[in-house]
């Protein structure tokens, strides 16, 4: 496996540029920062486990992206609702449907970025995880070299 990558915090500021601008005004914010946390769960949770690098990646990039909006405990909100979804729908649908939303929402570069991030913060983006991403990426319409290049501008 590779080894852990540290996040490229400037795309991470880019991204969350563009969804602040994007969102300024609406009400979507919240629900698009709690669909981005349940692609970056989806992604920990591919190789069977979700360590604690993991979830610390997941919460800094959240908060991150969200500008300070979404804090610690509002993200193991979302991610405990994420798990009740994960378990009753199983991978494979919910792959779909975040990807559906974050298309939605207008913004699957933000939720495959928080992934990306979250795959690559213990040892590296592993088969699994790739193949979450790509699920949720063609959930998102969006192509496999596509997701393939977030995930590349993801590293630091």
């Amino acid at each position: 496996m590779a080894a852990a990558k540290k996040a490229n915090a400037a795309y991470l500021e880019q991204q969350a540029e563009t969804v602040r601008g994007a969102l300024a005004g609406s009400t979507k914010g919240e629900e698009l920062f709690r669909v981005a946390a349940e692609a970056g769960y989806l992604t920990a949770l591919a190789d069977g486990t979700e360590d604690a690098a993991e979830r610390e990646a997941l919460v800094e990039s959240l908060e991150a992206l969200s500008k300070g909006n979404v804090i610690e405990w509002e993200t193991e909100g979302f991610l405990g609702e994420a798990w009740g979804r994960i378990s009753a729908e199983g991978v494979d649908a919910r792959c779909a449907a975040v990807g559906k939303r974050l298309k939605e929402l207008g913004h699957p570069e933000a939720g495959l970025l928080i992934g990306a991030i979250v795959a690559y913060a213990s040892n590296g983006i592993d088969k699994s995880e790739a193949q979450v991403l790509e699920r949720i990426g063609a959930g998102a319409g969006v192509a496999r070299n596509q997701v393939a290049a977030i995930v590349k501008k993801a590293r630091g």
